[in-house]
């Protein structure tokens, strides 16, 4: 019996490369697939669900790393909306940092005024 490969979802290679290298062992992309492609066609939008993950791992504390979901029942629990949020928020913010222009320094050393008092001082001393 051979098994007929399906197209994949819009949007869901984006999601399993994001997902891939913080998969359990036991994190199998043929679930990840089908929950995927059930929330795309129950009306969620792909790059929620991408921008979701992206923010997921972004923000995950360095202790909950080794209790990554999987990736079926992360989609399942349906926090992608959340952190997609988050995620446009951050991406947002650091778009305005980059935009701004940083202040000039003062002048470093002797202005052309105390340049000019001090010589007017030595005048008045000698």
């Amino acid at each position: 019996m051979t098994k007929v490969k399906q197209a994949e979802p819009e949007g869901f290679p984006e999601f399993w490369a994001i997902w891939r290298p913080h998969r359990r062992h036991t994190d199998g992309r043929g679930d990840a697939r089908n929950a995927y492609r059930k929330h795309i066609l129950s009306g969620a939008d792909p790059q929620d669900i991408i921008d979701g993950a992206t923010g997921f791992f972004r923000f995950m504390k360095e202790a909950d790393k080794p209790y990554v979901p999987l990736a079926a029942s992360w989609l399942n629990k349906e926090a992608y909306p959340d952190w997609a949020e988050q995620e446009r928020d951050y991406q947002r913010r650091m778009a305005e940092r980059e935009n701004v222009v940083p202040i000039r320094t003062g002048p470093t050393g002797q202005t052309a005024f105390l340049r000019q008092w001090n010589e007017q001082q030595k005048r008045k001393a000698e």
